[in-house]
């Protein structure tokens, strides 16, 4: 009678943590999920915001395609990166970002930097936000693994 109460309840907690595996693995998959799709609409954002800034200026889209697609398709290809190393993408995206706006600041004028504030805005949001999603995923992984 005691061997099979015993079984029993060694049945019970390892269904408990079984369970609590399944959740956090589920966990995992919401948490890279987010933090890539936080990088493809940055991707987005800086497609829309390169497109208004080359209406404004007035020259044919034709003329400067390649440097309006260029960031955009980066951060396309980092969200991809995001669903196997969340983190290392997000962080990669963030310094990609800031050296970009230093190279611009440096290049034409320091004005640059207050040009386009909502879009920046809306850039460091989704950045920082995509952060805490691939570091949480980070998290589980490790404890998953360990």
């Amino acid at each position: 009678m005691e061997e099979s109460q015993i079984h029993e309840d060694s049945d019970i907690v390892s269904g408990i943590y079984d369970g609590y595996k399944d959740t956090q693995r589920e966990i995992l998959a919401i948490e890279t999920r987010k933090a890539s799709y936080k990088l493809f609409t940055i991707a987005v954002v800086l497609l829309i915001f390169n497109i208004i800034a080359v209406g404004i200026a007035g020259i044919p889209l034709s003329y400067v395609l390649f440097q309006v697609l260029l960031f955009p398709l980066i951060f396309g290809v980092m969200g991809l990166l995001a669903f196997k190393e969340p983190l290392l993408a997000i962080i990669l995206g963030m310094l990609v970002m800031f050296g970009y706006w230093i190279y611009i600041a440096a290049v034409f004028d320091t004005r640059t930097l207050l040009q386009g504030w909502i879009g920046k805005a809306i850039i460091i949001y989704l950045l920082l936000a995509g952060l805490q999603n691939a570091r949480e995923a980070h998290r589980i992984r490790r404890e998953l693994a360990g």
